[in-house]
């Protein structure tokens, strides 16, 4: 029986491609910082800004496209 730590040692916990290229898209587009979260059947991108959401929240289609977004992209604002 293998234990804990060898399986979590064989585990990749590197954040899938769709977050890092949504992070980076913000990031490089609108200066921002955002907080992903993946879930069953959404993304769930949080920004600081009411602003910057409703932004966002114009671009989502292309957001989504520009990104590979696959499932559903929800945007949100405030604190984490």
């Amino acid at each position: 029986m293998d234990s804990l730590q060898d399986i979590l040692s064989q585990k990749d916990f590197s954040p899938p491609d769709e977050i890092k290229s949504l992070r980076d898209y913000v990031k490089r587009k609108y200066k921002s910082n955002s907080y992903i979260k993946l879930e069953r059947e959404a993304v769930i991108l949080s920004v600081p800004s009411s602003a910057l959401a409703a932004t966002l929240q114009l671009e989502r289609t292309a957001i989504a496209e520009a990104c590979g977004l696959t499932k559903k992209l929800v945007i949100r604002f405030g604190r984490q």
